[in-house]
């Protein structure tokens, strides 16, 4: 951008005619795929959301909440272009990483995975089981 307005107006100073550039123009289907696209995916995590409120599995109901306390947890320490980029640069540079030191990975995986399942057995065994089940109706 900083050329092409250099290069106009300097190109009045040199007696040369300015450079034509050819406009930019964006195809409206595009934008109307994209929003089509959105759309379907915002309404999916709605009714994952909503089965997961009214569909009477605790253990999903729980996950569910503890995965946006974290969301929010994290929104609140940085701003969302923020959360983006660290998404972005996440998406580009981990599975280049796994394929790297894969091995170590799933050994630490499966450690960590082994440690929060007796951890869930002790909440459940000590709380959990305790809770009465409800005979809610599933809501469509």
């Amino acid at each position: 951008m900083l050329a092409q307005f250099l290069w106009s107006n300097a190109s009045s100073m040199f007696n040369s005619s300015p450079s034509n550039v050819p406009r930019l123009v964006l195809p409206e289907e595009l934008f109307l795929n994209i929003a089509t696209v959105v759309g379907g995916k915002v309404n999916m995590g709605l009714r994952f959301l909503q089965d997961a409120a009214c569909g009477g599995n605790l253990k999903q109901f729980l996950i569910v909440v503890g995965c946006l306390f974290a969301g929010a947890v994290i929104g609140s320490w940085c701003n969302f272009i923020s959360v983006i980029y660290i998404g972005f640069v996440a998406a580009h540079t981990l599975p280049v990483l796994y394929e790297k030191y894969e091995d170590e990975v799933d050994n630490f995986v499966y450690k960590v995975f082994g440690q929060m399942q007796n951890q869930y057995r002790n909440l459940d065994a000590s709380v959990l089981s305790k809770i009465p089940k409800g005979k809610g109706k599933k809501h469509e």
